[in-house]
């Protein structure tokens, strides 16, 4: 009662307007308000309004330079039989054709078992698994001999393993890269891949056979010691995955955002709320209250593991058929038959059983390695600005006119530079966006409940259609006068002009764009309408977490 009369004495009437003491309490009321309307507002406008600092984002760039080491592996594979062409000479087309695809018809494994692994152990436990096949892959190629080709074939198995592994590495990318941030971060996959290639070529014209693969077994060991050291585990990952880790998730996400508190308590508050939510929506999520635990549990795990077998929201299906849709054109746009097969490619080009003059075929393809790393680097450079949609459409344009070049140009009898240029032009312009983009892509469009499973299916499916182009490209361009060289880059030029046109047609900007705005876009008008209020019910739930 005394507490009750002297509350009500404290807030009588009695004291003056003039006063110090209402002075006091009208400008903290006011400061208040202006604060909760500030909050009210930035909630609406993607929270965050102001500009990270590099010093900001030099946790999780340092975190993507560390994972994305592992991309250079499949492009240190994809020319690596070109390696091969440089100390052994095949005479058989059959047995070139299978050192290529049998790589290519092993990757699938590698990234089926990924997409499963990753949800089941974590992201950075699945990097380190993925240097176990990789490391065994470049231990058999450092004591064989070329002559024995069983062996090669059993490294190449084990390398496919691996490099079907490394494309989730998007998935970890996009889940640590802050919104704003994001695709520039996912575009240093083409830049690390053009690394990868340039790397193996390189090294492959200055040593030896055995110096050439040890070279690359130290090269795994190293990236995976970095990848044990310098990788924090997903905070997504941990939010969505092991909802009883709350402590282990906030000190992941204090590692990537160290220093600004603000930017961190936001992005702990999204991670949070939107793994709360399901990529079903929200009847889904508000069903899962309605169950126990167990009966929760097992439905999400059926959804990850057989995501295919239940049915899906239009969150999860559409972005599937465009991802892969974008997958088919892109193997039918011929950007791998000519990196796989690049001394082929161009000795067939040029007319000749070599290149000629001063230059040797693995110093042409060294020179060629260069351009297309500077092409991914200025093409990462900018998607900041332009995004990873214009990209994409130049790209398959530059690689329609230049495969069209090829096939317009190309005759035994006449001079191979103009057919040379296109086919250097096309090689180049693939570096842009059709040869990585797709790629990325998975970790930008896909949901976070299916991200990993349905994104290791979709590489599964790329890569066996790329098995398929790789094993039929050496017979469709065999010597035969000419025309087969012809009709196949007019065959190039159509598949990359149909991928300008679908990229055009059906793929969104994902440039700036945050998760829940992405799956907004693809789901119906009952979701869209839940999204719209699930973002004005926000701020509502920000200060009541606060």
């Amino acid at each position: 009662m005394s507490c009750t009369m002297a509350y009500s004495t404290f807030t009588t009437p009695l004291i003056s307007r003039n006063s110090r003491v209402w002075k006091n309490y009208q400008t903290i009321l006011n400061g208040l308000q202006f604060k909760s309307n500030d909050i009210i507002k930035n909630v609406g406008q993607n929270v965050t309004t102001n500009k990270l600092s590099w010093g900001d984002l030099f946790p999780q760039i340092l975190a993507s330079v560390v994972a994305f080491l592992l991309v250079t592996q499949p492009g240190i594979n994809m020319v690596y039989s070109n390696i091969f062409l440089n100390h052994y000479e095949f005479t058989d087309v059959s047995e070139l054709s299978w050192l290529t695809s049998i790589l290519v018809f092993c990757t699938p494994i590698g990234a089926i078992a990924i997409g499963f692994i990753m949800d089941r152990i974590g992201r950075k436990n699945a990097f380190l698994l993925t240097s176990v096949p990789l490391l065994i892959s470049w231990s058999i190629a450092s004591v064989v001999r070329p002559e024995n080709m069983r062996l090669i074939y059993a490294c190449r198995f084990f390398a496919g393993i691996g490099g079907g592994m490394t494309s989730m590495v998007v998935v970890y990318v996009s889940e640590i890269a802050h919104s704003s941030h994001r695709q520039i971060l996912l575009s240093l996959n083409s830049v690390f891949f053009s690394i990868g290639v340039l790397f193996a070529t390189t090294v492959g014209s200055l040593f030896q056979w055995q110096t050439v693969n040890v070279i690359f077994f130290i090269f795994t060991a190293l990236t995976t010691v970095l990848l044990a050291v310098f990788l924090p585990e997903s905070p997504v990952w941990l939010a969505k995955f092991r909802s009883d880790r709350t402590y282990d998730a906030r000190n992941s996400l204090r590692r990537i955002y160290p220093k600004n508190d603000q930017v961190f308590m936001e992005e702990l508050d999204r991670l949070y709320h939107d793994a709360t939510t399901t990529a079903d929506g929200p009847e889904v999520h508000q069903s899962q209250h309605s169950i126990n635990c167990e009966q929760a549990t097992k439905r999400r795990r059926l959804k990850q593991c057989c995501w295919w077998l239940s049915p899906q929201p239009r969150t999860v299906t559409r972005p599937v058929r465009v991802l892969a849709t974008v997958f088919l054109l892109q193997q039918l746009s011929g950007c791998y038959p000519v990196i796989f097969y690049a001394v082929p490619v161009m000795r067939s080009v040029a007319g000749t059983s070599a290149l000629g003059g001063p230059y040797s075929d693995m110093e042409a393809m060294v020179a060629l390695g260069a351009v297309r790393l500077l092409t991914s680097v200025v093409a990462c450079a900018l998607s900041l600005h332009v995004g990873r949609r214009p990209l994409l459409i130049a790209s398959s344009l530059a690689m329609a006119c230049s495969a069209a070049l090829v096939a317009l140009t190309y005759a035994p009898t006449a001079s191979p530079l103009w057919p040379l240029i296109g086919v250097a032009v096309f090689a180049c312009s693939g570096s842009a966006g059709v040869l990585v983009f797709p790629w990325t892509l998975i970790g930008e469009l896909l949901p976070v409940s299916v991200r990993a499973a349905a994104g290791a299916s979709l590489v599964a499916y790329a890569y066996m259609l790329m098995f398929v182009v790789l094993k039929v490209f050496p017979y469709a361009v065999a010597d035969d006068g000419g025309g087969s060289v012809v009709t196949t880059f007019a065959a190039f030029a159509t598949g990359s002009l149909a991928m300008a046109a679908y990229v055009h047609a059906r793929l969104p900007e994902t440039l700036g764009k945050r998760f829940d705005e992405i799956e907004a876009y693809f789901a119906d008008d009952k979701h869209k309408a839940a999204a719209t209020c699930d973002a004005r019910c926000k701020s509502s739930y920000l200060m009541t977490s606060l």
